[in-house]
């Protein structure tokens, strides 16, 4: 059996993503294995794959390797220098000429409007069918159509758990890896009791070293549950029924897990390429009439401002299992 490895970028959203490239991969019969350090909790989730921290020394025993972007120096690591040629093929989510190496046969760029997983979905089947699979007898991948087969991750929800076990409880994520995208603390803690008074069981999640930043909520009698892991985090939004929250990984999960979302973010035009791939993603931003010309970018820099806790109620509110909600 052939042997694929993965590399993502640190981030766990993207790592998530690309594991419809490693379902893929083992469509063709390969032995996928996922070289990151922080999706490694998730593994129970994925049985179908390996998962191993990044050792360069080992990376000579894969037939294939797949490297996201530039997470490792190309020119400056001599060990992927000899495998360019012939079985390293570099994922580019978004591909710049003045940063990165000129494009080879073998490297894969996302260049279509979709969001990212649905884009990467449609490019490495073109890829596995015109390169991987070239000299094999027709099979569905030849077919270049973008299914629900093809968004597949692998995943394997555990036994253990009830999908939306919890119709009343709104996870609220407040923070993100870029405090740019950060809607306002104080509107979340407002949306957050608001709902609360509504009826609903309301859950801050954060990450445990952003934790003691938001005790206070206990006050408020809102919850903050005390996730360990990323397995624990992903168990939590599966038997939930709606998130709001920022940019971030617990809004690729939710749509992954087809949990109702709202996405709070500066760009619509910029964020409906990062969206969920999976469950539609409900986007909001600022309206367009707010300036955000070349140095005066006042949409980008003060979103929050623009974007009311009001206006996200109504975007709660419009989802028919929460249209009993009024916002008065």
């Amino acid at each position: 059996m052939k042997k694929a490895a993965i590399i993502p970028v640190s981030t766990i959203g993207d790592a998530l993503i690309l594991m419809i490239a490693a379902n893929q991969l083992t469509t063709l019969g390969y032995e996928v294995t996922i070289l990151h350090d922080n999706i490694f909790s998730l593994k129970n989730w994925f049985p179908k794959f390996q998962f191993k921290k990044l050792s360069l020394k080992e990376l000579n025993s894969y037939d294939h390797i797949f490297l996201e972007q530039d997470e490792v120096k190309i020119d400056k690591t001599n060990e992927l220098k000899k495998l360019i040629k012939t079985k390293l093929s570099i994922i580019y989510f978004r591909y710049n000429k003045s940063k990165f190496s000129p494009l080879s046969n073998l490297d894969i760029f996302l260049d279509d409007d979709l969001p990212i997983a649905k884009s990467l979905a449609k490019n490495f089947q073109k890829f596995l069918s015109s390169h991987l699979n070239k000299n094999k007898k027709t099979t569905a991948l030849d077919k270049v159509i973008l299914d629900s087969r093809a968004l597949d991750t692998g995943i394997v929800i555990p036994k253990n758990l009830t999908h939306k076990k919890y119709p009343k409880r709104v996870i609220i994520q407040p923070t993100s890896t870029d405090v740019n995208k950060c809607w306002s603390k104080h509107k979340f803690i407002k949306l957050a009791k608001k709902l609360k008074n509504k009826g609903f069981r309301c859950v801050i999640s954060v990450a445990p070293e952003e934790r003691k930043d938001w005790l206070f909520v206990h006050d408020l009698g809102l919850d903050l549950p005390l996730f360990q892991t990323l397995s624990d985090l992903a168990s939590y939004i599966y038997e939930s029924s709606y998130l709001i929250g920022n940019d971030s990984l617990a809004i690729h999960l939710a749509s992954l897990f087809k949990i109702d979302h709202i996405m709070i973010a500066k760009s619509k035009k910029v964020t409906k390429k990062w969206q969920g791939g999976w469950l539609k993603t409900s986007i909001i931003s600022p309206l367009s009439l707010v300036p955000n010309l070349k140095g005066l970018r006042l949409r980008e820099k003060y979103f929050q401002k623009f974007i009311s806790v009001r206006k996200v109620l109504k975007y709660f509110s419009q989802n028919p299992a929460n249209k009993r909600l009024t916002l008065n």
